[in-house]
């Protein structure tokens, strides 16, 4: 009998586990997953299990991220907690600057959250819009590069001559 008891508790525990991670889903819109998020919230689901269930289901990072953030959480703790569940740091930091945090300041919490420092590129660190996080310099749409000169050569131009001053 208490074999019995502990198989139905298991399996009980094992349906409400699945539960919580069957709700989030890929291709889930912004609302259904703002939604999830605030359901998870009053379950008091810590935000590293709502961002592991979130990851295991397939759910993008900057959909979870602006749902989180705009839900009231600290954006530091939303970034450490879905960096630690395995979220692409660079991903996960621009998803928290395009919702109003710095970047700069949210590069410590993604380190926290587990990130390797030498895989955050320097464009992820400057705000970038479109770098893609390639960590590429001088490529369309990064910002803070100068573009390469497209002229040589030396000026130029009709000055005059020392000794040949007219108008005199």
């Amino acid at each position: 009998m208490k074999t019995v008891t502990r198989i139905a508790a298991v399996a009980g525990f094992t349906l409400s586990s699945f539960a919580a991670v069957a709700a989030f889903a890929p291709g889930m819109s912004l609302s259904q997953i703002d939604n999830e998020v605030m359901t998870s919230l009053k379950r008091n689901d810590t935000l590293s299990s709502i961002s592991g269930n979130a990851k295991t289901a397939g759910v993008a990072s900057g959909l979870l991220v602006s749902s989180l953030i705009s839900q009231g959480q600290v954006a530091c703790d939303v970034v450490t907690a879905t960096v630690a569940a395995g979220y692409d740091a660079n991903d996960v930091i621009k998803a928290a600057a395009a919702n109003g945090a710095k970047a700069s300041e949210m590069i410590s919490c993604a380190i926290a959250g587990g990130a390797d420092p030498t895989t955050l590129t320097e464009a992820t660190a400057a705000g970038a819009g479109d770098a893609g996080g390639q960590g590429i310099a001088g490529g369309p749409g990064n910002f803070g590069t100068s573009p390469s000169p497209t002229f040589s050569g030396g000026g130029g131009g009709g000055g005059t001559t020392p000794g040949s001053v007219s108008g005199s």
